[in-house]
C-alpha cells in the first residue's frame, strides 16, 4: 500500500508541478480555429490524385528515361506553385543505367500465343533485361530453380526455364552455371500470406529485375515476369508432355557505367526569420511503372501542400512561418546519402523530417492496410514525436464515428470530416508505431547525420512493387488526410516560439508520464522475477526517463527566449525527480516480493565487462558512410534496427555498456515481436565490426 500511495502522489505531484494540462485529443492542436478550416478546406486529395495520374504513367528505376520525366514534370509544378529556388539535382550513382524499348515473348508451339508484352503491361520485362531475339526456344519448368536438385535429370542449355525463385539465384544456377537462354519468372506458390497470396491476387505482375553480372562477369541475359495464373497453365502446358517452344523479342540499352545517375528536386517555401532550422519534406520519385501509391502518392502530396501554403500565406491567411519548409523529392534513401556526402556539414541548418511513403491506399481495398507513422527511434528521440502524435491523434478523432458523439447532438457523419469530392468516406485507420527503416526517413536519423525523422508508411500492402499499385487503388480522401497531417506538422514546428511553447510541452510532458508508465509497469515485471533481472528493471525506468528527456531538450533548438528555458528545465528537473522515485519504488517492490533487499551492485557479466571498456565514436563522415557502410558485418541475432541503434546511439560519452543497456530498453519497450531480445555480446560484436571498417574507432 505504501508504494501503491506513494506513485499516486508522484504523479499528483508532477501533474502540479507542471502547471499545464494536457489538452484533450478533440480539441485541435496547436493551431486556431480559422487557421485549421483554411488549412484543412484549402488541401485537396483530388488535386493530389491528379499528379499522380501523370506519375504512374513512366516506369522510373534508378537512371531510367521515366524516372527523369517525373523529375522535370515535379520540377515544373514547383515552379508553377510558386515554390522558392526550384532546383533538379542530378547526382552519382552506382547503378548502370538501363532502358528497354520493348520486349514480348511469344508461345509459338504447341499453340501460338501472346505470353508477356511490355506493350501490355511493362512489369512483364525484368529490368536490366539485355538485348535479345531467339527463335523455337524450348521452355522447361524447374521448380525454384535456385538449388542443385532442382536441375536432377534436367537439360536446360540454351532452353528458358520457368520458375518461381528469385531471379538472381535462378540466373546463378540456370544460366551462369547451366547454360540457359532466360528466365520466365512467377509468384512463389509456397508464400501464402506475404506480400500476397499468389492466388489471391492471380493476375498480379511483381516489379523485378536481374543482375547485370554475376560476380565473375559473366552477363545476365533476361526474365519475363507473368502472373500465377499464366504460371500454372503454362507449367500445366510444359509438363503434359508436349514440346512447348518460344520467340523472344528484346531491344534495351545499358547506359555507360561512368555516367550512372540518380536525381532529386528541392524547393522551398522560406521562413520568416531563422535559416538553418529546416523542416525537410521528403517523398521518393523512383520505382516501377504504376506505383501509384509507392510512391507517386508521397510526392503528389509534397506538391500539394507546398502549393497549398504558399497560397494561404501569399494570400494573408496564414502568417509567414518562422522557419524554412524545404522539400525533396528524391530517389529513394540513396539521394539524401550522396547529397550528405556531396555537402558536408549541409545537416546542421535541418531541424527535423517528415517522410511521405505510400500515403494514398484506399483502406477500403484490403481491411489489413493501416496508415503507420513512426516515431523518431529512442536515439534522436525528439519534440516531433508528440507534435506528429497529437496531430494524428485528432484527424483519427475527428474522422471516425462513435455512438456517444451522435448521442451529443453531432449529427454529421464524422466530428470534424476531411473528405475529398471524389473520393471515399470511410474512416481514417491511422496508428503510431515504434520506428521502422527501409524509407527515406531512415537517413536522416542514421550516423553521421543525427537529423530527427519519422515517416507515413501504410502497411501491410499486398500491391506494392505489383501491377496492382495502379490508380483504383488510391484514395484521395486518404491523400487529402495524410497531407493535411504533413502540413499542419510541418507548419506547427516551422513557426514554434514562446507562445506556442506551454502546449506543446503541455501535451510532451502528458505522454511523456504516459511512456514513462508503460516503461515502470515493465520494470516491475522485471523486478518480479528475481535479483538476475532487478538491474534490467531498473535501467529500463532509467532509459524511460533519459529517453524523455532528450525529446524535453529539444525544444531548447527553438530559439526561444530565457524564459521558455527556465520552463524546459523545469520539466528536465520533474523527469529527474519521477526517475528517482521510480526507481525507489522498484526497490520498495522488490523487497516486498522477495522478502530480501536487492543486490547492492550490479553482476555484470563477461560481455558486459567488455562493453563497459570500450568508448566508441563515430570516425566516418558522410562519404565515408555511403563507401563503407555495407561493409559493416551482421551480427545473427541482432535485429537490423537495434544494429542501426547501437551505432546512432554512439556519442563519444556514452561506453559501450551505456549504449547496451539503451538499445535492450528500446527492444523491451517495443516488444519482443519488434526488435526481439539484445544481448550484450551480439552488441559488442557488432562494434566491433563497425570498428573494423574504419567507420568507429574506441
Amino acid at each position: 500500500m505504501k508504494v501503491v500511495t506513494r506513485i499516486s502522489c508522484a504523479l499528483f505531484l508532477l501533474a502540479a508541478s507542471l502547471g499545464l494540462s494536457s489538452a484533450e485529443p478533440n480539441e485541435i492542436p496547436f493551431l486556431t480555429e480559422e487557421e485549421y478550416q483554411w488549412l484543412s478546406n484549402e488541401i485537396s486529395g483530388d488535386a493530389a490524385f491528379e499528379h499522380i495520374r501523370y506519375m504512374s504513367r513512366f516506369h522510373r528505376p534508378t537512371g531510367g528515361e521515366g524516372l527523369m520525366k517525373v523529375a522535370e514534370y515535379v520540377r515544373d509544378k514547383a515552379v508553377e506553385y510558386g515554390f522558392e529556388n526550384v532546383k533538379l539535382i542530378e547526382q552519382s550513382h552506382t547503378r548502370r543505367p538501363w532502358n528497354a524499348e520493348y520486349g514480348e515473348i511469344w508461345l509459338t508451339s504447341p499453340r501460338i500465343r501472346l505470353l508477356a508484352s511490355t506493350n501490355q503491361v511493362r512489369l512483364h520485362l525484368a529490368d536490366n533485361s539485355r538485348t535479345t531475339h531467339l527463335q523455337d526456344v524450348e521452355i522447361v519448368y524447374v521448380g525454384r530453380g535456385t538449388n542443385e536438385e532442382d536441375y536432377a535429370d534436367i537439360d536446360v542449355n540454351g532452353k528458358i526455364v520457368l520458375a518461381y525463385g528469385g531471379n538472381r539465384g535462378v540466373m546463378a544456377e540456370a544460366v551462369w552455371k547451366r547454360g540457359a537462354a532466360g528466365l520466365i519468372s512467377f509468384p512463389d506458390p509456397n508464400r501464402p500470406d506475404y506480400p500476397v497470396n499468389s492466388m489471391s491476387r492471380p493476375d498480379q505482375i511483381h516489379w523485378s529485375r536481374i543482375p547485370v553480372e554475376s560476380s565473375q562477369g559473366q552477363p545476365g541475359t533476361f526474365a519475363f515476369m507473368i502472373s500465377a495464373r499464366q504460371a500454372v497453365a503454362l507449367r500445366n502446358l510444359v509438363e503434359s508432355g508436349e514440346e512447348v517452344r518460344a520467340r523472344v523479342d528484346i531491344e534495351s540499352e545499358f547506359g555507360n557505367p561512368e555516367e550512372a545517375w540518380q536525381v532529386m528536386v528541392e524547393g522551398w517555401i522560406k521562413g520568416s526569420e531563422i535559416d538553418d532550422q529546416d523542416i525537410v519534406l521528403t517523398a521518393h520519385m523512383q520505382e516501377e511503372k504504376f506505383s501509384a501509391n509507392d510512391d507517386s502518392s508521397g510526392c503528389a502530396n509534397l506538391l500539394e501542400i507546398g502549393r497549398a501554403l504558399r497560397k494561404l500565406i501569399d494570400s494573408g491567411r496564414i502568417d509567414k512561418p518562422r522557419r524554412s519548409i524545404r522539400f525533396w523529392w528524391v530517389t529513394e534513401i540513396s539521394s539524401q546519402r550522396q547529397y550528405f556526402a556531396d555537402h558536408p556539414g549541409s545537416e546542421q541548418a535541418m531541424l527535423v523530417n517528415i517522410n511521405q511513403d505510400m500515403v494514398g491506399a484506399n483502406q477500403a481495398q484490403d481491411v489489413m492496410r493501416v496508415q503507420n507513422i513512426t516515431m523518431v527511434p529512442f536515439s534522436r528521440f525528439h519534440f516531433l514525436n508528440d507534435v506528429a502524435e497529437s496531430v494524428i491523434d485528432f484527424i483519427v478523432e475527428g474522422n471516425r464515428s462513435n455512438l456517444s458523439v451522435i448521442q451529443a447532438g453531432n449529427t454529421e457523419l464524422y466530428p470534424r470530416a476531411i473528405l475529398s469530392k471524389l473520393g471515399s468516406r470511410h474512416r481514417y485507420n491511422a496508428a503510431i508505431i515504434p520506428f521502422h527503416n527501409n524509407s527515406d526517413h531512415m537517413t536522416f536519423n542514421e550516423a553521421p547525420i543525427a537529423v530527427p525523422g519519422i515517416s507515413f508508411t501504410n502497411w501491410p500492402d499486398n500491391y506494392i512493387h505489383t501491377s496492382d499499385d495502379d490508380l483504383w487503388n488510391v484514395d484521395p480522401t486518404q491523400l487529402q488526410r495524410n497531407a493535411f497531417a504533413v502540413a499542419m506538422m510541418a507548419y506547427v514546428i516551422a513557426r514554434a516560439d514562446d507562445a506556442g511553447l506551454p502546449e506543446i510541452l503541455s501535451r510532451m510532458m502528458g505522454k511523456a508520464l504516459t511512456r514513462i508508465g508503460t516503461d515502470y509497469g515493465l520494470a516491475l515485471k522485471m523486478a518480479g522475477q528475481g535479483r538476475e533481472t532487478y538491474y534490467e528493471a531498473v535501467h529500463q525506468v532509467r532509459e524511460a526517463v533519459s529517453r524523455e528527456k532528450r525529446a524535453v531538450s529539444s525544444l531548447r533548438e527553438l530559439n526561444l527566449s530565457k524564459k521558455s528555458h527556465t520552463l524546459i528545465d523545469g520539466n528536465l528537473d520533474t523527469l529527474s525527480w519521477t526517475e528517482k522515485l521510480l526507481v525507489e519504488s522498484l526497490e520498495e517492490q522488490f523487497t516486498v516480493a522477495h522478502s530480501e533487499s536487492p543486490p547492492l551492485e550490479e553482476d555484470l557479466s563477461e560481455e558486459e565487462r567488455n562493453l563497459k571498456a570500450i568508448v566508441p565514436r563515430v570516425t566516418g563522415d558522410a562519404e565515408d558512410f555511403l563507401s563503407n557502410r555495407r561493409e559493416i558485418n551482421r551480427v545473427g541475432g541482432l535485429h537490423g534496427i537495434i544494429a542501426f541503434e547501437v551505432i546512432s546511439f554512439i556519442d563519444g560519452s556514452r561506453n559501450g555498456l551505456d549504449i547496451f543497456r539503451a538499445v535492450r530498453a528500446e527492444a523491451n519497450r517495443a516488444g519482443i515481436h519488434y526488435y526481439g531480445r539484445v544481448k550484450a555480446g551480439d552488441v559488442y560484436r557488432y562494434l566491433k565490426n563497425a570498428a573494423d571498417t574504419g567507420l568507429v574507432g574506441f
